[in-house]
């Protein structure tokens, strides 16, 4: 109890860079385990989505905390055609209900298709949705995007079809996280 009143008494910025550094761990632990293994285990991942929605609930963001929470329990339901009706309707009444989240919200339904249709991973989804909801800017997809385009670029000419993409989300969240500071350096000098 004491951590959270510690927590709550801290600055958004303050905050902010805590949860970031704690988003970093997590997706650096991943990327090594995706990189050793080819796999990421559950438990990191739900950990750490779990992690990011009470952050998220903290924020203030619990629109797409619900809606992550009843997509898991949507990915259940046969047929496909129901599966995608619910998950539509619950993005939407998600972004109806808070709709300063609309964004977020489709984001997630975005990363949930992309599993759903095979494109990717569940550890990808996962940590796409935890490092959005740390995050709270979907600004740091562009990043995330370059990397991923570079390592894929890459992965093209070693003939290479799958590649690691956690390495990729880590790479662009870094980059996002870390931008602020050195322009903030940058224009002292």
């Amino acid at each position: 109890m004491s951590g959270f009143l510690f927590i709550s008494h801290l600055f958004s910025k303050e905050r902010l860079l805590i949860a970031s550094i704690a988003l970093l761990a997590l997706l650096f632990a991943c990327m090594i385990y995706d990189l050793r293994d080819r796999e990421v285990p559950m438990p990191l991942t739900v950990g750490g989505l779990v992690g990011a929605g009470v952050y998220a609930l903290f924020i203030g963001l619990w629109a797409p905390v619900l809606l992550t929470i009843a997509l898991t329990h949507v990915a259940d339901f046969d047929p496909r055609e129901k599966r995608l009706a619910f998950a539509l309707t619950l993005a939407a009444f998600s972004a109806i209900f808070q709709p300063s989240a609309a964004l977020i919200c489709a984001l997630i339904l975005g990363f949930w298709l992309l599993w759903e249709f095979g494109i990717l991973g569940g550890a990808d989804v996962k940590l796409l949705i935890a490092a959005t909801l740390v995050l709270g800017n979907p600004i740091v997809l562009i990043p995330i995007a370059v990397s991923g385009g570079i390592q894929g670029v890459i992965a093209s000419l070693q003939k290479k079809r799958q590649i690691p993409f956690v390495a990729s989300i880590f790479c662009g969240t870094l980059l996002f996280v870390v931008y602020p500071y050195f322009s903030y350096f940058l224009g002292k000098v």
